[in-house]
């Protein structure tokens, strides 16, 4: 019994030492509201159905009925954060909406009432254990034990925190943590924990609550955090689940001791079951699917939601047994408990999979790019960084599209990832991640690295980030899978664009240096298999050239080369978002074919690449995006310029391109994958970065510019999310359609 409270104090320590409880009930978020929805309709419901079940004989407490009782709805109502997590990593949802709601729900759920729990077990213990004492007595010693409680907690805040801050700042990340600064933090969180049972604390509860009263960023934390959780996992939880189970009494499952001759044993173990599994899912989907609804979320995720957040763990077998081991219960009644907590992770799966069968129709009938992109919703975007130089680059596209969207409620939210090449030095410094990140990196010089770029992020969103939410993601992969991280991201956090650096730098003398083979081949890749529309940036000092944007200055000339095709509306649509900053000044160019180029392009001998149909259609599409541009940003007074070039060939189309040099520090252009035009056509075959498409290979080159920058853009094809012959299977409403 002693390895069993030592295993489960440990549990609750390292529990309640993960949670931010400031971080947690100060969210504005939907989360903590439906937690508090889900707790309120639980232990509502089975408080009003205590009568019911004592009425049909099935009685849950030997003792203190409403004692206990009150603390069983309390119990019904928590939900396992770990292993909700645990489950929703493993099952690869992490990163939907879905996902992420549950996780955040369930950890304030969590922390909620096992805080209720433990602080009524410790203050309550005196009634369990004084059957023979005065009220006056026990309630005097509840008060002092609340007040003694209070006072460690803040001894906890004031003294011990300040502590560990000062030994996480004689260990800063990358480089070991002294040995003697790991005795005193294990000595010093062993000391609270069971200190407390000097004024008669339950230590298992004590250790809970010392958890959460301890500081949760810092190096010290996160060694407590992972050396414990190590220990638990491979030996002492394994250990206490073993004595859990010696210590059982078997014959309880077909025998209750309280049985008074209503129906069989295992008849009333049945309904006893039946009754405590029913109303606790009963209670925690009312109030949470209710809540959900209320805020907009649809019925069957709602219900899914409700379903995951009633998953039960450790914790509720713990408390069982220690109810049990105290009389509080009967060895019936614990054993119901326990099999009601296994129950609750068995449909785990199938409401993922009802989860996932309901995205991923939703996900392949919609087209995810710029162009269909609502302005009215948050935008989602992924950027990719391969160090710090690409920080300069990432806040010009944030601040370019921030201000892009309609209404207060509007909002960017920009994930940005580490590119981290997987070297053997690498590998050796990959550590389990926490919460929802897979790996984590303690090599010196990535985590240098990652610091440096997370404070120039958190620079830029103090200084000009409103409306951007920025979230953090690590890629550690080799070249040759690195573009599986990205997509998968992308497709996880319902991207509409990812926007990737090119793999050739600038010198110092201007012009564009051999490049990176592997970051070319991760964009190659990317291209093939993103879930949305891709950008690739040519950097020429984006960002650095000057100030960075700013709402009152205009600062960057930017113009967006406009021929034909799917790539080039894309481009146009990113443009449209770039119409909103005032610190932007746009200009359009449309390059049209002219007379003797169309009369070339219909000439004898000439070989049609494609039917003449589809070239209709694509004309017909561009025509129509391009007038409801003009009619909202360039005649609708958004200061947009537009102009036309007619033009005979590709070499005349490059000649006007180089006369506007110098005038813009950036080229928006399609790559214009399967473009169809007399201006392009054979420009591929001598193209040095094909990826890039001819126009954007021509910008690229180092003949052409040292100023501008260049962004490349492609537009996500739904086509390769259906099996399809052709595009005109598809609705005309999924392809063509757009927001302006």
């Amino acid at each position: 019994m002693r390895i069993s409270a030592f295993s489960f104090s440990v549990y609750l320590f390292v529990i309640g030492l993960e949670m931010e409880p400031r971080t947690i009930l100060s969210s504005t978020g939907p989360a903590t509201k439906i937690a508090c929805a889900g707790i309120f309709s639980t232990v509502s419901i089975n408080l009003l159905c205590y009568s019911a079940i004592n009425f049909t004989g099935l009685d849950l407490a030997m003792r203190h009925p409403y004692h206990i009782i009150s603390a069983l709805s309390v119990l019904f109502a928590a939900t396992s954060s770990p292993i909700l997590t645990r489950l929703i990593i493993e099952l690869k949802i992490g990163k939907s909406e879905i996902g992420r709601l549950a996780v955040r729900t369930g950890v304030a759920n969590d922390m909620i009432c096992t805080s209720v729990i433990c602080i009524g077990t410790i203050l309550c213990s005196h009634s369990f254990k004084n059957n023979g004492a005065s009220y006056h007595s026990i309630a005097l010693r509840t008060v002092l034990h609340f007040v003694i409680l209070s006072l460690e907690g803040c001894l906890i805040v004031k003294v011990v925190n300040p502590f560990f801050g000062l030994l996480n700042d004689r260990n800063p990340e990358g480089k070991p943590i002294r040995g003697i600064d790991m005795v005193l933090v294990c000595i010093v969180s062993a000391l609270l924990c069971y200190g407390g049972a000097i004024f008669g604390f339950n230590a298992n509860f004590n250790a809970f609550i010392v958890g959460l009263c301890l500081r949760r960023d810092g190096r010290m934390s996160n060694f407590l955090i992972s050396r414990i959780n190590f220990v638990l996992s491979t030996l002492l939880l394994p250990l206490y689940l073993v004595l859990v189970g010696m210590s059982s009494d078997y014959n309880s499952w077909l025998y209750d001791d309280h049985h008074d001759g209503a129906g069989t044993h295992e008849q009333r173990t049945v309904c006893k079951l039946l009754v405590v599994g029913t109303i606790g899912a009963v209670g925690k989907l009312t109030g949470t699917v209710a809540y959900s609804v209320s805020q907009g979320l649809q019925w069957p995720e709602a219900v899914a939601l409700g379903l995951l957040l009633n998953v039960k763990g450790y914790f509720h077998i713990f408390c069982a047994f220690y109810a049990a081991s105290e009389h509080l219960i009967d060895a019936n009644t614990m054993m119901v408990l326990i099999m009601v907590t296994v129950g609750t992770v068995v449909p785990t799966p199938l409401v993922v999979a009802l989860i996932v069968r309901r995205a991923r129709p939703r996900a392949q009938g919609t087209a995810r790019g710029l162009q269909w992109h609502d302005p009215r919703w948050e935008m989602r975007i992924l950027l990719g960084l391969h160090g710090p130089q690409d920080v300069p680059m990432a806040v010009n596209v944030m601040e370019a599209l921030r201000a892009a969207g309609m209404g207060e409620s509007w909002r960017l939210i920009a994930y940005v990832v580490d590119m981290v090449e997987m070297t053997d030095k690498a590998a050796a410094s990959l550590v389990q991640g926490e919460g929802m990140e897979a790996v984590t990196v303690t090599d010196e010089g990535i985590v240098e690295m990652r610091e440096h770029i997370q404070s120039a992020l958190e620079a830029y969103t103090e200084e000009n980030g409103e409306g951007v939410q920025i979230r953090r993601i690590l890629a550690v992969s080799s070249f040759e899978d690195m573009h599986k991280d990205i997509c998968s991201g992308a497709q996880d956090c319902m991207a509409v664009m990812v926007v990737l650096p090119f793999h050739r730098r600038q010198r110092v003398d201007g012009a564009m240096d051999s490049g990176h083979p592997g970051f070319r081949l991760v964009n190659q890749k990317v291209l093939q298999a993103a879930p949305c529309s891709v950008g690739i940036i040519i950097d020429r000092g984006f960002g650095r050239s000057g100030a960075q944007m700013s709402l009152s200055v205009a600062s960057q000339n930017t113009c967006v080369v406009f021929i034909g095709g799917g790539d080039d509306r894309e481009a146009l649509a990113y443009a449209g978002r770039m119409a909103h900053h005032p610190g932007i000044r746009l200009m359009v160019v449309r390059f049209l074919p002219d007379a003797s180029a169309r009369g070339k392009a219909s000439g004898p001998g000439r070989r049609v690449l494609t039917s003449i149909v589809k070239q209709e259609t694509e004309l017909k599409s561009d025509d129509e995006y391009v007038a409801g541009f003009y009619e909202k940003y360039v005649s609708g007074g958004k200061g947009v310029g537009y102009m036309e070039k007619h033009v005979s060939s590709g070499a005349e189309m490059v000649a006007t391109l180089r006369a506007l040099e110098g005038q813009y520090h950036l080229f928006v252009v399609g790559r214009g994958k399967e473009r169809d035009s007399i201006l392009t056509a054979g420009m591929s075959e001598w193209a040095e970065c094909p990826e890039l498409g001819p126009i954007g290979d021509i910008l690229a080159a180092s003949d052409f510019t040292v100023t501008a920058s260049v962004l490349v853009i492609q537009q996500h094809n739904i086509a390769k999310n259906f099996d399809v012959i052709d595009e005109e299977f598809l609705s005309s409403k999924i392809v063509h359609s757009s927001y302006f």
